[in-house]
Protein backbone atom coordinates (compact mmCIF):
# COMPACT_ATOMS: atom_id res chain seq x y z
CA UNK A 1 0.00 0.00 0.00
CA UNK A 2 2.83 2.37 0.93
CA UNK A 3 4.57 1.65 -2.39
CA UNK A 4 1.37 2.51 -4.28
CA UNK A 5 1.03 5.81 -2.42
CA UNK A 6 4.66 6.72 -3.22
CA UNK A 7 4.19 5.86 -6.89
CA UNK A 8 1.03 7.97 -7.12
CA UNK A 9 2.83 10.84 -5.40
CA UNK A 10 5.64 10.71 -7.96
CA UNK A 11 3.14 10.66 -10.81
CA UNK A 12 1.32 13.67 -9.40
CA UNK A 13 4.62 15.55 -8.95
CA UNK A 14 5.92 14.99 -12.48
CA UNK A 15 3.49 17.39 -14.23
CA UNK A 16 4.22 20.08 -11.63
CA UNK A 17 7.97 19.71 -12.25
CA UNK A 18 7.52 19.92 -16.01
CA UNK A 19 5.26 22.94 -15.56
CA UNK A 20 7.94 24.63 -13.46
CA UNK A 21 10.56 23.83 -16.11
CA UNK A 22 8.44 25.49 -18.78
CA UNK A 23 7.63 28.42 -16.49
CA UNK A 24 11.35 29.12 -16.09
CA UNK A 25 11.92 29.16 -19.85
CA UNK A 26 8.94 31.45 -20.44
CA UNK A 27 10.01 33.75 -17.61
CA UNK A 28 13.53 33.98 -19.02
CA UNK A 29 12.18 34.84 -22.46
CA UNK A 30 10.00 37.60 -20.98
CA UNK A 31 12.83 39.07 -18.97
CA UNK A 32 15.16 39.15 -21.97
CA UNK A 33 12.63 41.38 -23.72
CA UNK A 34 12.89 44.01 -21.00
CA UNK A 35 16.34 43.79 -19.38
CA UNK A 36 19.89 43.18 -20.54
CA UNK A 37 21.66 39.87 -20.20
CA UNK A 38 23.99 41.39 -17.62
CA UNK A 39 21.02 42.39 -15.44
CA UNK A 40 19.47 38.96 -15.73
CA UNK A 41 20.04 36.80 -12.65
CA UNK A 42 18.89 33.42 -11.44
CA UNK A 43 17.08 35.23 -8.64
CA UNK A 44 15.12 37.39 -11.10
CA UNK A 45 14.27 34.37 -13.24
CA UNK A 46 13.04 32.47 -10.21
CA UNK A 47 10.90 35.38 -9.03
CA UNK A 48 9.41 35.89 -12.50
CA UNK A 49 8.68 32.17 -12.87
CA UNK A 50 7.27 31.81 -9.36
CA UNK A 51 9.73 29.09 -8.38
CA UNK A 52 12.60 28.78 -5.96
CA UNK A 53 16.23 29.14 -7.01
CA UNK A 54 16.80 25.50 -6.13
CA UNK A 55 14.28 24.54 -8.80
CA UNK A 56 16.36 26.30 -11.45
CA UNK A 57 19.62 24.78 -10.27
CA UNK A 58 17.99 21.36 -10.40
CA UNK A 59 17.99 21.58 -14.22
CA UNK A 60 20.58 24.22 -15.13
CA UNK A 61 24.05 25.08 -13.88
CA UNK A 62 23.71 28.83 -14.35
CA UNK A 63 21.71 31.55 -16.09
CA UNK A 64 23.65 31.05 -19.34
CA UNK A 65 22.41 27.47 -19.56
CA UNK A 66 18.82 28.67 -19.06
CA UNK A 67 19.15 31.32 -21.77
CA UNK A 68 20.76 28.80 -24.12
CA UNK A 69 17.76 26.50 -23.77
CA UNK A 70 15.31 29.33 -24.40
CA UNK A 71 17.14 30.01 -27.66
CA UNK A 72 17.48 26.48 -29.02
CA UNK A 73 13.90 25.55 -28.09
CA UNK A 74 12.46 28.65 -29.75
CA UNK A 75 11.19 30.29 -26.55
CA UNK A 76 12.97 33.44 -27.72
CA UNK A 77 14.59 34.23 -31.05
CA UNK A 78 16.87 37.14 -30.06
CA UNK A 79 16.51 38.69 -33.50
CA UNK A 80 18.38 41.97 -33.28
CA UNK A 81 17.50 43.46 -36.67
CA UNK A 82 15.02 42.90 -39.48
CA UNK A 83 16.05 41.20 -42.70
CA UNK A 84 14.54 42.90 -45.77
CA UNK A 85 13.14 41.04 -48.76
CA UNK A 86 13.52 43.30 -51.78
CA UNK A 87 14.06 40.48 -54.26
CA UNK A 88 17.81 41.14 -54.34
CA UNK A 89 19.37 38.50 -52.08
CA UNK A 90 22.88 39.97 -52.04
CA UNK A 91 21.64 43.46 -51.20
CA UNK A 92 19.33 42.13 -48.49
CA UNK A 93 22.00 39.99 -46.85
CA UNK A 94 24.48 42.84 -46.96
CA UNK A 95 21.97 45.20 -45.34
CA UNK A 96 21.27 42.60 -42.67
CA UNK A 97 24.95 41.88 -42.00
CA UNK A 98 25.83 45.57 -41.68
CA UNK A 99 22.88 46.14 -39.35
CA UNK A 100 23.90 43.17 -37.21
CA UNK A 101 27.42 44.55 -36.90
CA UNK A 102 26.01 47.92 -35.90
CA UNK A 103 23.54 46.58 -33.34
CA UNK A 104 25.21 43.52 -31.85
CA UNK A 105 28.59 44.78 -30.74
CA UNK A 106 27.53 46.09 -27.35
CA UNK A 107 29.05 45.04 -24.01
CA UNK A 108 25.84 43.23 -23.02
CA UNK A 109 25.52 41.25 -26.25
CA UNK A 110 29.21 40.35 -26.27
CA UNK A 111 28.96 39.17 -22.67
CA UNK A 112 25.89 37.09 -23.48
CA UNK A 113 27.52 35.51 -26.54
CA UNK A 114 30.58 34.49 -24.55
CA UNK A 115 28.46 33.04 -21.74
CA UNK A 116 26.24 31.09 -24.15
CA UNK A 117 29.21 29.59 -25.97
CA UNK A 118 30.75 28.63 -22.63
CA UNK A 119 27.46 27.00 -21.60
CA UNK A 120 27.25 25.17 -24.92
CA UNK A 121 30.71 23.61 -24.76
CA UNK A 122 30.67 22.52 -21.13
CA UNK A 123 30.71 18.79 -20.53
CA UNK A 124 27.06 18.47 -19.56
CA UNK A 125 25.02 15.58 -21.00
CA UNK A 126 21.77 17.54 -20.78
CA UNK A 127 23.21 20.46 -22.75
CA UNK A 128 24.78 18.13 -25.34
CA UNK A 129 21.44 16.37 -25.84
CA UNK A 130 19.64 19.70 -26.14
CA UNK A 131 22.02 21.02 -28.81
CA UNK A 132 22.16 17.78 -30.79
CA UNK A 133 18.40 17.68 -31.13
CA UNK A 134 17.87 21.40 -31.71
CA UNK A 135 16.70 22.77 -35.03
CA UNK A 136 17.41 26.42 -34.24
CA UNK A 137 19.14 26.92 -37.59
CA UNK A 138 15.90 25.90 -39.33
CA UNK A 139 13.99 28.92 -38.03
CA UNK A 140 14.44 32.66 -37.90
CA UNK A 141 14.54 35.53 -40.35
CA UNK A 142 17.67 34.40 -42.16
CA UNK A 143 16.46 30.94 -43.12
CA UNK A 144 13.03 32.36 -44.04
CA UNK A 145 14.69 34.80 -46.43
CA UNK A 146 16.79 31.99 -47.94
CA UNK A 147 13.71 29.82 -48.46
CA UNK A 148 12.02 32.73 -50.19
CA UNK A 149 15.06 33.14 -52.45
CA UNK A 150 15.02 29.43 -53.28
CA UNK A 151 11.33 29.54 -54.21
CA UNK A 152 11.97 32.47 -56.56
CA UNK A 153 14.97 30.84 -58.18
CA UNK A 154 17.49 33.30 -56.73
CA UNK A 155 19.58 30.39 -55.48
CA UNK A 156 20.13 26.90 -56.80
CA UNK A 157 17.57 24.35 -55.66
CA UNK A 158 18.51 21.80 -53.05
CA UNK A 159 21.09 23.95 -51.27
CA UNK A 160 21.56 23.07 -47.60
CA UNK A 161 20.12 26.18 -46.01
CA UNK A 162 21.33 25.25 -42.54
CA UNK A 163 24.87 25.22 -43.93
CA UNK A 164 24.24 28.65 -45.48
CA UNK A 165 23.05 30.11 -42.18
CA UNK A 166 26.17 28.68 -40.54
CA UNK A 167 28.38 30.17 -43.25
CA UNK A 168 26.90 33.60 -42.58
CA UNK A 169 26.34 33.37 -38.84
CA UNK A 170 29.33 31.47 -37.47
CA UNK A 171 32.02 33.96 -38.63
CA UNK A 172 29.88 36.71 -37.12
CA UNK A 173 29.66 34.86 -33.80
CA UNK A 174 33.42 34.36 -33.78
CA UNK A 175 34.00 38.08 -34.25
CA UNK A 176 31.44 38.75 -31.53
CA UNK A 177 33.40 36.55 -29.13
CA UNK A 178 36.56 38.47 -29.91
CA UNK A 179 34.66 41.66 -29.20
CA UNK A 180 35.82 43.74 -32.14
CA UNK A 181 33.30 44.61 -34.88
CA UNK A 182 34.43 43.83 -38.44
CA UNK A 183 34.39 46.50 -41.11
CA UNK A 184 32.24 47.01 -44.18
CA UNK A 185 34.72 45.27 -46.47
CA UNK A 186 34.53 42.16 -44.29
CA UNK A 187 30.74 42.18 -44.53
CA UNK A 188 30.80 42.60 -48.30
CA UNK A 189 33.33 39.80 -48.78
CA UNK A 190 31.42 37.40 -46.54
CA UNK A 191 28.12 38.02 -48.33
CA UNK A 192 29.73 37.81 -51.79
CA UNK A 193 31.36 34.45 -51.02
CA UNK A 194 28.10 32.97 -49.75
CA UNK A 195 25.87 34.36 -52.51
CA UNK A 196 28.22 33.27 -55.30
CA UNK A 197 28.21 29.74 -53.91
CA UNK A 198 24.40 29.75 -54.02
CA UNK A 199 23.94 30.98 -57.57
CA UNK A 200 22.00 28.73 -59.94
CA UNK A 201 24.12 26.84 -62.45
CA UNK A 202 25.09 29.05 -65.35
CA UNK A 203 24.35 32.30 -63.55
CA UNK A 204 26.91 35.09 -63.64
CA UNK A 205 27.59 38.08 -61.40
Amino acid sequence: MADQVQAESRQRGRPRSEASHQAVLEATARLLCSISYEDLTVERIAAEAGVGKQTIYRWWKNKAAVVLETLVTGQTDMELVDLPDTGDLRADLLTWTKSMISEAFTPSTISMARSLVAAGVQEDPATEELLSGAAFRDTGLLVQRLRSAEERGEIRPGADLTAVTAALGDPFILRLLVGHPPGERWAQTLVDVVVRGLQPQGASD
